[in-house]
């Protein structure tokens, strides 16, 4: 029998802010002691009223816009109702019947459609820290630091079919938090948490399967291998006639497969009701519209745009990644290069300009401000097309002119990193290396264009990389 597996996804994003969702607790850093940003609000007290972020609402505008939603004009925040020692008031303020946006969708770069079924504020719980020892040492403690912080929550349709496209959907929303600079989406700190709900039907049927929620997802490739094995162990499931309940999952990632963690909850479970001490949310649309204007295009749209202009779908995804890296590469398209030295420009910045980043390990706000100037990478791509250096001495060209202190131009005619196009010479270097190439320039003759690159490298090293390459191969051809 044939299956297909129907997948949606929720996503809590914590919105870059500094201060708490209803607080003005400060956003507690990675080192902060536990318990040291909290107040009578987050924690819950008797009397303490909760006020509205309202940084929290535009941060919330501009990802809502990004991911295409209708945003409503009012908005209502609302109770939801579950006892857990890391939520102090017995309650979460959520949003529930009337959220902030609904009906958006992002498009993969596949071209299929995911569509977005809401996107609502909430506040978040606190953190549970287990210890782990002997069965009298085991306990949990909780730190409210995290307590109130603010969240966006974003639920998709069940849109998604397979492992691969859930994986590829999480990819470009994460891409899109960061762009509009929503939140940092560090998942090793919490800052985007996924939660996956799986269900499968016989192809062919259109009412929904059972579904499964599974949570502990700490990776995208843990979402995506949580998926691989909840599909097949439903299907076992079916196909056995035995029944899947509708539960809440948990991930092992050590053992790579789901466990069962409590019973599903239903949304009257949670009995939703208008938050009192909160008046409705409104939004007018000035600032709906400044929330479109500051995101500008989008990665999307960029990377079609790139695309047209003959760079490969790689390309053109690496250069579009974030809004750092894009202007970068936007200050190089800005000065009007011609096809040869936009494609130099683009092999320069997907080869040893990324390997320089990551050998230095440059964030992506110190793009801009750390790295080799664009108009510096132009002229070595430049210096490229007019033959004049190698592939090999644009790569030592760029790290002699990181810093910005010398010019391509200038690094050449120092450091002697000028090719040689004298085909005299190369003529003299190439007959030199097929005497001692003999079986390769046998088989080159015979037809094996491979066979040339123990001839090219005799060539490359003995000129110590300076003969021009294209010379090298027409002499070879000639001989």
């Amino acid at each position: 029998m044939e299956f297909e597996s129907v997948i949606g996804l929720e996503i809590h994003v914590q919105l870059k802010t500094k201060s708490k969702m209803f607080c003005r607790c400060q956003v507690a850093q990675d080192n902060s002691m536990a318990n040291t940003h909290i107040c009578p609000v987050c924690t819950g007290q008797p009397g303490a009223l909760p006020v509205l972020n309202p940084v929290a609402v535009k941060t919330a505008l501009r990802v809502a816009s990004a991911i295409k939603c209708d945003i409503h004009p009012i908005s209502v925040f609302a109770r939801k109702n579950y006892f857990y020692p890391d939520l102090p008031k017995a309650y979460q303020i959520s949003q529930y019947d009337k959220p902030l946006a609904e009906n958006g969708k992002i498009e993969l770069p596949t071209g299929k459609i995911i569509n977005i079924k809401r996107a609502h504020l909430e506040e978040d719980a606190a953190k549970s820290l287990h210890a782990i020892g002997s069965k009298e040492l085991d306990y949990t403690i909780i730190d409210f630091n995290r307590c109130g912080m603010p969240l966006l929550e974003i639920v998709s349709q069940p849109d998604i079919h397979s492992p691969q496209e859930a994986y590829d959907y999480l990819v470009e929303l994460k891409k899109i938090l960061k762009w509009v600079d929503a939140s940092d989406c560090d998942m090793e700190k919490g800052q985007l948490r996924c939660d996956v709900n799986v269900s499968i039907r016989p192809k062919g049927e259109t009412a929904l399967g059972q579904k499964v929620e599974i949570k502990n997802l700490n990776s995208f490739k843990a979402a995506k291998d949580a998926i691989a094995y909840e599909i097949e162990r439903q299907k076992e499931l079916f196909l056995r006639n035995e029944k899947i309940s509708q539960d809440t999952r948990l991930w092992d990632e050590k053992e790579q497969k789901t466990f069962s963690m409590r019973s599903k909850e239903m949304a009257h479970d949670y009995r939703y009701f208008p938050e009192p001490d909160l008046p409705p949310l409104y939004i007018s649309e000035e600032e709906i519209k400044e929330a479109e204007e500051c995101i500008g295009k989008l990665p999307s749209e960029i990377r079609a745009e790139y695309e047209k202009l003959g760079l490969s779908f790689k390309e053109a995804c690496a250069l579009s990644e974030n809004r750092s890296i894009n202007i970068y590469f936007e200050k190089i398209l800005s000065l009007n290069p011609d096809q040869k030295n936009l494609k130099n420009s683009v092999n320069l910045i997907m080869g040893p300009f990324f390997a320089k980043i990551n050998e230095l390990k440059i964030s992506e706000d110190e793009i801009l401000s750390k790295c080799i100037a664009p108009e510096n990478i132009l002229e070595i791509a430049s210096l490229i097309s007019k033959g004049e250096i190698s592939s090999a001495a644009a790569k030592k060209l760029i790290e002699l002119c990181w810093d910005n202190k010398m010019n391509p131009s200038h690094a050449v005619e120092k450091y002697s990193l000028k090719q040689s196009s004298d085909t005299s010479e190369i003529e003299a270097w190439v007959k030199e290396a097929i005497e001692g190439n003999k079986k390769a320039f046998e088989d080159f003759k015979n037809g094996n264009e491979k066979a040339s690159g123990p001839i090219v490298g005799f060539v490359m090293k003995k000129s110590r990389g300076k003969a021009n390459p294209q010379i090298v191969n027409e002499i070879l051809k000639k001989l």
